[in-house]
């Protein structure tokens, strides 16, 4: 069995809620108009609205998916995301290598664009129609995290400041934000290329405003579930781990447990203290 696999055979997981497409013909059939309706539809499902999202990681796991994270020791991959055709439940493994808060916001939604998108492509169709799948889900990406009617109401400077004050507000790299406006033809290709060139000029490409401030979002259901069953009275975590096909340090990694969280032991009980109110006159000094 798989983490997730051995998560749900101990524990309830949440059920799967996940928009699908609603274009006739497949992937190849997509405009962009229906990528933008779909990412509305999303964020409509989710409750959302047109606020920003600023807690990605949570809310794909609340609708089901079981995100994982690992180092993959190379910049060519971001992430990779599946269905699981026999539990159906998607999957999602993010790259830890080189990331920030905004880089993890957009490969989580990216990722979340493959399982809305392309559920069921051959692999035939997966190497034929590579770009275009890609285009697919950065597209959906885009419009998740930035949805156009309100994020174009909230754009009152086209310049690099006015991207940075919009990313502390929408949690989207100015780099991600620029392309976004080029996707809507807010921006023509010289004024977007104007643009990049300021932003490589000021360093941005080794680290944009925030990326050291805001803490990196790690995925949290499968911790919590292997916490809560191998909790007071459940199962040993000597024993979960003889159920995974990995080893310690693996498993450990994938589900962002604390390195030698197998070898420890379960928590101690603690007492809490009752601060209910007395009765008068037996309460506190």
């Amino acid at each position: 069995m798989d983490l997730a696999e051995v998560a749900e055979h101990y524990a309830y997981l949440p059920d799967v809620r996940i928009t699908r497409p609603f274009a006739v013909g497949g992937h190849r059939a997509l405009r962009d108009e229906d990528i933008e309706d779909i990412a509305g539809q999303v964020r409509s499902d989710w409750g959302v609205g047109l606020k920003p999202i600023v807690d990605l990681l949570p809310q794909m796991e609340r609708s089901g998916i079981v995100i994982a994270a690992e180092t993959m020791e190379t910049v060519k991959l971001d992430g990779l995301s599946a269905w699981d055709e026999r539990s159906g439940r998607p999957f999602v493994l993010l790259a830890n290598d080189k990331q920030s808060y905004a880089r993890r916001q957009f490969d989580a939604a990216h990722e979340l664009g493959h399982i809305v998108l392309h559920r069921g492509l051959s692999e035939e169709d997966l190497v034929s129609d590579f770009d275009m799948i890609e285009d697919q889900a950065h597209k959906f990406a885009s419009a998740l995290l930035l949805p156009a009617v309100q994020y174009c109401l909230e754009l009152t400077d086209l310049s690099l400041w006015g991207l940075e004050r919009l990313k502390s507000r929408w949690r989207v790299s100015i780099k991600a934000q620029i392309m976004r406006l080029r996707q809507l033809n807010i921006l023509d290709r010289e004024a977007a290329t104007k643009l990049f060139k300021g932003y490589s000029a000021r360093g941005y490409a080794r680290g944009e405003p925030y990326d050291d401030v805001w803490k990196l979002q790690q995925p949290s259901l499968l911790a919590d579930t292997f916490n809560a069953i191998t909790g007071e009275g459940g199962i040993s975590r000597q024993e979960l781990l003889a159920n995974l096909p990995f080893k310690a340090h693996d498993a450990e990694s994938l589900a962002v447990l604390p390195s030698g969280w197998f070898s420890r032991s379960t928590g101690h009980v603690v007492q809490l203290r009752d601060f209910r109110p007395r009765e008068p006159g037996h309460g506190r000094p």
